[in-house]
């Protein structure tokens, strides 16, 4: 091995355990909401160690962060217009529940449908979230035939999203199916890779994936005065968001799809949903 790519290497070590961490942050926000009764997830606290109580406005933002994914991720399972055998492919899905909500019933599902979830994330994430979820026979016992971490409706993949040719691989390994209808969901994922990086998985979606839906969430406004801030608070954390000068507003993200000729393309910041009566309504039940 030369120099260089050691050298490559040993950064992008340094650089993931700064990213891995971000995981637990969100992890333990979750946690902290569905203590305080914002969200339903009991699951959340095998993840979590030690738990901390977070602010109102940390609490209020993981339940409108949550119920906005729920509610899309819900919508397309839903769906019976395309078909009712869907996936989910949840890139960088750390500490994520959702499957579990999903085969526990809190979220809701037609009896028809019939879904696969695959989680992807860094092989030392992954090898933790198997390591709980098997140990917590509450998770087991949801996996249908288990064999590792694979099974009918699930799969947990170890792999590097900039190495995304070896993901493609995986994922087809573990059954993925390219004519389904997919939705593939970067939560503060995408925006951690250089541009380049987040482009080649959309291209390789757009060539390969024939009806696909992609929910994204992640930071914009980087030259704001809120998000300068937010952007020297991260740096003192040596936490870089490699995307968000590429992608900084809405329309940049909706462009973002349309250059690639997908169907149609939505974008809302959070404010326009904490605005919403029924958000309102929720957050006035809680505010604490």
């Amino acid at each position: 091995m030369n120099s260089s790519r050691l050298e490559r290497e040993e950064y992008w070590e340094n650089e993931d355990d700064v990213v891995r961490g971000t995981n637990d942050d969100a992890t333990i926000s979750r946690m902290s909401a569905a203590s305080l009764g914002y969200i339903e997830d009991p699951f959340v606290h095998f993840f979590v160690k030690r738990p901390v109580q977070r602010p109102p406005i940390i609490n209020r933002g993981s339940y409108l962060r949550v119920m906005a994914l729920t509610d899309i991720v819900q919508q397309f399972l839903q769906c019976s217009d395309i078909s009712h055998k869907k996936q989910i492919v949840s890139l960088g899905a750390g500490f994520d529940t959702r499957y579990f909500l999903l085969k526990a019933g809190i979220i809701p599902v037609d009896s028809k449908t019939q879904f696969k979830y695959f989680e992807i994330d860094f092989p030392e994430m992954t090898a933790k979230k198997a390591f709980t979820i098997k140990r917590q026979n509450k998770l087991a016992s949801m996996l249908i035939n288990p064999v590792e971490l694979s099974s009918s409706d699930y799969a947990l993949i170890g792999g590097d999203l900039r190495e995304w040719s070896k993901i493609a691989e995986r994922l087809t390994h573990h059954g993925f199916q390219a004519d389904l209808p997919t939705l593939f969901i970067s939560e503060c994922v995408l925006i951690y890779l250089a541009p380049e990086e987040s482009q080649s998985i959309l291209d390789w979606i757009t060539a390969n994936v024939q009806n696909a839906m992609f929910l994204l969430y992640e930071q914009i406004l980087p030259d704001d005065t809120f998000g300068q801030v937010m952007l020297r608070n991260l740096k003192s954390r040596n936490i870089e968001l490699k995307g968000i000068h590429a992608y900084p507003t809405l329309e940049a993200q909706i462009q973002r799809f349309k250059q690639l000729n997908w169907g149609g393309a939505l974008a809302v910041d959070i404010n326009t949903l904490h605005d919403r009566p029924s958000a309102q309504n929720e957050i006035k039940r809680y505010a604490c």
